[in-house]
């Protein structure tokens, strides 16, 4: 999905708390992931998240989408590929 909106102004993120570089570059060589990995070293990211989650669990992965204006148009701790694709969609311009 990133390579098909990249074109069209989407980017994507993935976000890794608390993990070494190694481990977080193990995952991105076994998934074979395009998109920028940032590393939330110290948790700082995630704890700035964490009285607002959507997930009271705080499990992971979490998928979110981040509109043109800042506001959160997505978030789920399941993959569910169709939604998030139709929250990209919807942010784009006509």
């Amino acid at each position: 999905m990133w390579q098909r909106y990249r074109d069209q102004g989407v980017v994507v993120w993935g976000i890794a708390s608390r993990e070494s570089e190694p481990t977080v570059q193990r995952y991105v060589d076994h998934l074979g992931l395009t998109y920028p990995i940032l590393l939330d070293r110290d948790g700082r990211v995630n704890e700035q998240y964490a009285m607002e989650m959507a997930f009271p669990s705080a499990a992971y992965p979490q998928d979110w989408v981040i509109g043109a204006d800042g506001t959160v148009v997505y978030a789920s701790n399941e993959f569910h590929l169709d939604a998030i694709q139709t929250a990209v969609e919807s942010e784009l311009p006509p």
